[in-house]
């Protein structure tokens, strides 16, 4: 009977051992990063400096973890230069890759900016990269933005751009600010 009982055990930790290493069951499962996004949820301010503007626009943004604490959403509405303006992104980690992915969209425009890159654990930041067309020149543009969990009650968002043979240079500032 006890080596019946032993095999039984013995069974079911390589039968749990294997799931928790099962690439589905990591990949469909919430880390570390995932609980950082989720301290981020609620009411802020969203701060936009956008180079060659004197004062930064200001416009609500609610923030809430969906898909089962999977992905951070972001929503912005508000006024900016004199038009309505509203906002959707969503900020995930892949628990495989683990790199951080960012998508944006907006009233502003038609096209999605999805950017992707890695996660610096000691600095809270991603540092991403994406492109995404000029609607002036029509031709594609990088993109490269830095986002920082700065402290409990902000996020900074860095945003640069690079075209051509131009060199690159930072075009706004998104800061999150709790309410």
């Amino acid at each position: 009977m006890e080596k019946v009982l032993f095999i039984l055990l013995f069974l079911q930790s390589i039968f749990l051992n294997a799931q928790d290493n099962d690439p589905w069951t990591v990949y469909m499962s919430p880390a570390a990063v995932h609980e950082l996004f989720a301290k981020y949820t609620g009411a802020f301010q969203l701060e936009i400096e956008m180079s060659g503007m004197n004062e930064p626009i200001k416009i609500g943004s609610m923030h809430q973890m969906i898909l089962g604490g999977r992905f951070l959403e972001l929503k912005q509405k508000g006024s900016m230069m004199g038009m309505d303006y509203e906002a959707l992104s969503t900020i995930g980690f892949n628990t495989i890759d683990q790199t951080v992915s960012m998508t944006s969209i907006t009233n502003m425009g038609t096209g999605t900016l999805a950017l992707q890159g890695l996660w610096d654990e000691q600095t809270k930041t991603a540092n991403l990269r994406g492109k995404l067309t000029n609607p002036v020149s029509k031709k594609s543009m990088n993109v490269r933005q830095t986002i920082q969990f700065a402290d409990a009650n902000t996020i900074l968002i860095d945003n640069y751009d690079q075209e051509e043979n131009h060199p690159e240079k930072k075009t706004i500032q998104y800061k999150f600010v709790r309410k």
